[in-house]
């Protein structure tokens, strides 16, 4: 069936002339992050018009035949797409670009080194022409923005695109109607990985005491962290339980919508737990954290910077256990979700 349904989306991405808005991101491999934009792209504007972006790993011949289909659009979403590293996100969005369509960037973020930065580094230089050829440019947070007008293109903040998943009947508004059980999300923090994993044993064995823990895998990278944590915690098996979601985050959304708090350290992890409006910690182990928190209005008792203080962080989730509002988001995502669905609206859907 796979293989299958693979061959209609090609025909459809292929032969279908009303299909003209075609979504890049870095969805494919299974990241609940990346999968969320594309999954938020398709339910926010008409699925008649929208395709994914068609990559086929090895195919020359067919991937040449994918680029030679033209769409009148190129819609880039979230994730920190916009990057000095070597990807081949870089290649096909400027070779889009070139070949005149309408690109435009929602949520996306951004990260230079200040090296990059000054000395103009060859992406820096390609990411800045494509950018000022760009239709739109709305960013995830006022980090990436800043960067974007050190290139001399202005651009405003859109917010993360994993706000536009919010559905007002998912989140749970009496707290006292929760059950007791906390969610937990750990994996790579790309720091010191060891005292970031002694500081989740910690934090396990001192909530499994009261609660029971639900880990949630949001990549499979980091199902070997996750395992070593609850193996070294000694926890109970009657006292945890651990899920996989890769690709649907309605689905983990609806799973951790009862949860008593959620800690989490993959940002949208975290970020779709606030979505969901459950009360959650964010471990902030890159500078997007900060980025996607900012239209929040920075949430600084919900962020838990590395390395991680342990007695600020147990402090942290007793206030998030308690359902205090400094941890609870849901209202001003919101609030946001329904402005960046207006201007997914002007940009698409409006009469030109």
């Amino acid at each position: 069936m796979g293989k299958i349904r693979k061959a209609l989306e090609l025909m459809n991405f292929l032969g279908n002339p009303m299909k003209d808005i075609e979504i890049f991101g870095m969805f494919g491999p299974g990241n609940l992050g990346d999968e969320a934009m594309l999954v938020a792209a398709l339910d926010t504007l008409p699925p008649s018009r929208c395709t994914p972006w068609q990559s086929y790993p090895n195919r020359p011949v067919l991937n040449r035949l994918l680029r030679n289909r033209r769409h009148k659009h190129l819609l880039v979403g979230g994730g920190t797409l916009i990057h000095g590293g070597r990807t081949g996100w870089l290649d096909y969005i400027e070779m889009r670009s070139r070949e005149g369509a309408q690109v435009s960037f929602f949520g996306t973020g951004m990260a230079f080194t200040d090296e990059q930065i000054s000395g103009e580094s060859e992406a820096f230089q390609r990411w800045r022409a494509v950018l000022e050829r760009s239709q739109e440019v709305h960013l995830r947070g006022p980090q990436s923005v800043d960067l974007c007008r050190r290139m001399g293109v202005q651009a405003d903040v859109f917010g993360d695109f994993a706000f536009l998943l919010h559905r007002p009947d998912i989140p749970i508004r009496d707290h006292y109607a929760r059950d007791d059980t906390i969610g937990l999300n750990v994996g790579k923090c790309l720091g010191d990985q060891e005292a970031y994993e002694d500081a989740c044993i910690a934090l396990a064995q001192r909530l499994s005491s009261r609660h029971r823990l639900v880990f949630y895998v949001v990549v499979d990278t980091d199902m070997d962290v996750t395992r070593r944590v609850i193996d070294r915690a000694a926890l109970s098996e009657k006292r945890f339980s651990v899920e996989k979601h890769y690709f649907d985050p309605y689905k983990f959304m609806l799973s951790i919508r009862k949860h008593q708090a959620f800690i989490g350290l993959k940002l949208h992890a975290a970020g779709l737990a606030m979505v969901s409006g459950v009360p959650a910690v964010m471990i902030a182990y890159q500078s997007k954290s900060l980025d996607f928190m900012a239209p929040l209005g920075g949430g600084g008792e919900a962020l838990v910077h590395l390395p991680i203080d342990i007695d600020e962080f147990f402090g942290k989730i007793e206030g998030a256990l308690e359902g205090g509002e400094e941890f609870v988001f849901e209202d001003v995502i919101s609030h946001i979700a329904q402005g960046q669905r207006k201007t997914l609206e002007r940009v698409y859907l409006s009469p030109q």
